[in-house]
């Protein structure tokens, strides 16, 4: 088939996720959330995305399934639906045409409205409670059903989900009328080949929906960015943040000290009044932070590991000096060791000192003749005297001269050592030099103590521990130079500023960086915002590829070829069966929409293509082409479900009658057909045309019925009546309802018999007219009938006997006065038991009599 070839080759032009939907909806015919979870995650995937020629689509060329039959057998037990309450359940059984006949109010339309509910038809009323009677405790029915020849049961209650196995029942009524007349509809059954579309279209709308959702889940959590930022490159920036490059976001989230050092300053320069004097006074800062550097280099270079080992070098110079100094002074006239030692030294000193008083005018040591020791004021004798010299020539020599000079050496350089601040001395260095906060006067106290315990050991020449350097201090000098270029850059920048200063600008660029911070604050959510919107773009890439629009479009290309081209041939095949072809209308394609593709019945060669058929024709045309329309959608569904039909004949002539009638009993050759009418005349016309096709379908599917309203609640199948069953049935009705009146009367009296036996005079009236139609005449002439039936039944009209006339003529004229109306002056007496029997019997055996003769005659 060149449309299935057609469709395979598009489906190849396809992306593969649509593909894969295709050829499992054409596998399993409906698709489940596993299924459309399977296609969410293929439509991610770049394969998914690209159109692929590997998936043969088999099922294509594969036929329709097996058909079925379905039918409606009973409903009944139905309490809480509007005012129908049957006593006993409405049995269709297995007979093909059912007509139910009902006066109005007897509750047709109530059956209909609960059949189209249950079964999930699109126009189907709410139903109601009883509105004159309190809500009941639950609103349900009984339905049975047969599939194939296997019966279910269904309980439903009004609310609950349709009963998924009675969808393919089909039913006409005033809305369904009035919606076939006047709105846009789609066939009921689409070929699978085509429905394909349909189902592809709405797998398509639940993958969009489906990543919708999934969408709706990437909430932002990306803060609002304070309103004082509005103007902003930040603002900008923030709200474009799914086309900012990786380098633009890497560069804004990035806070350096610089931008909050220029911001610092920005603020300063903006809350400042006086520049001029504020870089005065920054200057003065910057003199006060030069002190407190000069001291911190000089410091960590006195108390650092090279000053030290220079001072050890020092001290360890002096001593080895001295050591041999002391080895120098052993005088052989000394009677004593030590000379040479310090305490030696410090009391040769102190006897030079002391001798300049005694002898004031001779160089020391004095030691002529009348000379004293200076020490311990005795004479000197020769060897005292050259004792005396050889101790000053030892200490005016080289030796000593070395050790005293390096001994100076290293006391001077232990002096020359930077003294310690106090703490309260560091804590106002600190706030002078602008460094009184982060940090800078604890780090000081901290170096000073370091120094200040180098400087005791050194002090103590290390005798208990050795000095501990302090650690280098060229990061912390170079912080502290560099922010004392900043404080000169800043107070030449005041200097400027009390020349000229945009103040504007200055405001604009403090809040450009204030933004900038407080995005850079954000970082991380910012870096999760980014993802989130890369994820939101992807899902609008993905949807843009769930458009339904090109299957929409294929779907009408293919269905215009299968299904529209059939579709009005059925309308116009149904127009010419109920003989409306002369009416001016025709079916049209009007639209698709989600692949669907949509009809409506138009006026044919209107002047005005928008007037609508339901303005222009008459009630009896607009019911007729609707029937019309409505048979020729639902007609062609394969397998055969029951069509019920409420009221189909409203407004229509005998003429549509009798057309639609035909139609009815053409669709009862194949299906189950129930009518649902309060017009007589269809009735008989159905039994007429039931009994064309033959006796013997007729005896097996014809099921005339009633129903009744009585007490407010309707719906009661009644027992067959006399004016619908035949002569002989209804004479047997009669004179079974006789019983029950006398036995009413034996129990109950007089009035008891009569107020049912008056009932059975009337029917035995309207039995004797419908005895000339049927057996007299042999049904020719039946009231309520289209026509004369000649064929086959004249010549069974013989033997008419004066006997025959003379009963017909007397109970006709006894029995007259129960139904029509008597003057008030003759009295209307009920005849007894036995003689309505004698009347009943009698005519039972004239029937009886009159077939036999004309049995015998032929």
């Amino acid at each position: 088939m060149q449309a299935q070839v057609d469709i395979r080759s598009w489906l190849h032009k396809q992306n593969d996720w649509l593909q894969e939907a295709a050829d499992r909806l054409l596998n399993k015919g409906a698709l489940g959330q596993d299924d459309l979870a399977d296609l969410v995650a293929l439509i991610k995937t770049p394969v998914g995305r690209k159109p692929s020629t590997h998936r043969p689509f088999a099922e294509l060329n594969q036929g329709n399934a097996a058909q079925q039959e379905l039918r409606l057998i009973r409903i009944g037990e139905i309490a809480g639906i509007e005012n129908l309450e049957p006593r006993r359940p409405l049995e269709f059984g297995i007979h093909n045409l059912s007509v139910i006949y009902g006066h109005n109010g007897s509750g047709k339309s109530s059956y209909t409205r609960i059949l189209k509910k249950l079964s999930g038809k699109p126009r189907a009323s709410e139903l109601k409670t009883n509105v004159f009677k309190a809500a009941p405790p639950a609103s349900k029915c009984h339905i049975t059903s047969q599939l194939n020849g296997h019966e279910s049961a269904h309980e439903w209650h009004v609310g609950q989900p349709v009963i998924e196995a009675l969808r393919d029942i089909d039913i006409f009524d005033s809305e369904e009328a009035s919606h076939y007349l006047t709105a846009e509809s789609a066939a009921t059954y689409i070929p699978p080949l085509v429905s394909l579309f349909e189902k592809l279209a709405v797998v398509v709308e639940q993958v969009r929906d489906m990543l919708t959702a999934e969408q709706s889940k990437l909430v932002t959590a990306l803060p609002q960015l304070p309103v004082i930022y509005d103007g902003t490159p930040g603002k900008r920036l923030y709200e474009s943040l799914g086309t900012a490059t990786v380098a633009v976001l890497n560069d804004a989230l990035i806070w350096t000290p610089e931008n909050e050092k220029h911001l610092a300053v920005l603020a300063e320069r903006l809350k400042t009044e006086d520049p001029a004097a504020l870089a005065v006074q920054k200057r003065r800062t910057k003199a006060e932070l030069q002190k407190v550097i000069t001291a911190l280099t000089d410091a960590a270079r006195a108390y650092g590991g090279e000053s030290i080992q220079s001072i050890r070098d020092l001290r360890q110079t002096a001593k080895e000096s001295r050591q041999a100094a002391v080895e120098g002074a052993k005088i052989k006239t000394a009677e004593l060791d030590g000379v040479g030692l310090p305490t030696w030294r410090a009391m040769w000193e102190a006897a030079r000192l002391f001798s300049a008083s005694p002898y004031p005018h001779d160089a020391f040591p004095v030691s002529h003749d009348q000379a004293r020791c200076p020490l311990c004021h005795q004479t000197l004798d020769e060897l005292a005297q050259r004792r005396l010299q050889e101790f000053e020539g030892f200490v005016q020599g080289k030796l000593e001269a070395d050790a005293q000079n390096a001994e100076s050496r290293y006391s001077q350089t232990l002096e020359r050592m930077p003294k310690i601040p106090s703490e309260h001395e560091i804590t106002t260095q600190c706030e002078a030099a602008g460094i009184g906060e982060q940090g800078w006067p604890e780090f000081f106290k901290g170096f000073w103590q370091s120094a200040a315990l180098a400087r005791a050991a050194l002090a103590s020449h290390e005798a208990a521990q050795p000095a501990v350097p302090v650690v280098s201090q060229a990061a912390n000098i170079s912080a502290l130079t560099d922010y004392q270029g900043e404080l000169e850059d800043t107070a030449a920048q005041h200097e400027a500023d009390a020349v000229q200063f945009d103040r504007v600008q200055a405001t604009k660029e403090k809040l450009a960086l204030e933004a900038r911070r407080w995005i850079t604050q954000q970082a991380v959510a910012v870096r999760a915002e980014v993802e989130r919107l890369k994820k939101v773009k992807e899902y609008d890439d993905w949807k843009s590829l769930t458009n339904s629009r090109p299957i929409s479009t294929k779907a009408a290309e293919v269905t215009l070829a299968v299904v529209t081209d059939a579709y009005v041939a059925r309308f116009n095949q149904e127009l010419r069966a109920l003989g409306a072809n002369r009416i001016q209308v025709e079916l049209v394609k009007t639209r698709t929409r989600n692949a669907v593709v949509l009809h409506q019945v138009r006026l044919k060669g209107a002047q005005d293509a928008r007037t609508q058929p339901h303005g222009v024709l008459s009630e009896g045309e607009r019911r007729i082409i609707s029937l019309a329309a409505f048979l020729a959608d639902v007609c062609e569904k394969p397998g055969s479900a029951p069509f019920i039909f409420d009221d189909p004949i409203s407004s229509l002539d005998h003429d549509f009658e009798w057309a639609v009638a035909c139609r009815l009993v053409a669709l009862a050759q194949t299906r189950q057909v129930i009518i649902l009418t309060h017009r007589l005349s269809l009735y008989g016309v159905l039994e007429d045309l039931a009994r064309k096709v033959s006796d013997e379908w007729k005896a097996e599917h014809y099921r005339p019925m009633r129903i009744e309203s009585y007490g407010g609640a309707a719906g009661h199948p009644a027992d067959q009546d006399v004016w619908n069953a035949p002569t002989k049935k209804a004479n047997n009705i009669l004179l079974n309802r006789l019983i029950d009146a006398k036995k009413a009367g034996e129990a109950g009296g007089a009035n008891a018999y009569r107020a049912l036996a008056q009932g059975i005079c009337s029917e035995l009236r309207k039995l004797v007219e419908r005895s000339v139609e049927e057996d007299l005449l042999n049904k020719v002439v039946l009231r309520h009938r289209r026509g004369i039936q000649t064929d086959g039944r004249l010549r069974a009209i013989q033997g008419i006997l004066v006997e025959d006339c003379r009963l017909i003529d007397e109970l006709m004229t006894k029995y007259s006065c129960y139904e029509h109306s008597q003057s008030t002056e003759i009295p209307m007496i009920i005849p007894e038991e036995a003689e309505l029997r004698t009347d009943l019997e009698a005519l039972s055996t004239w029937r009886e009599q009159l077939h036999k003769r004309r049995a015998a005659a032929v």
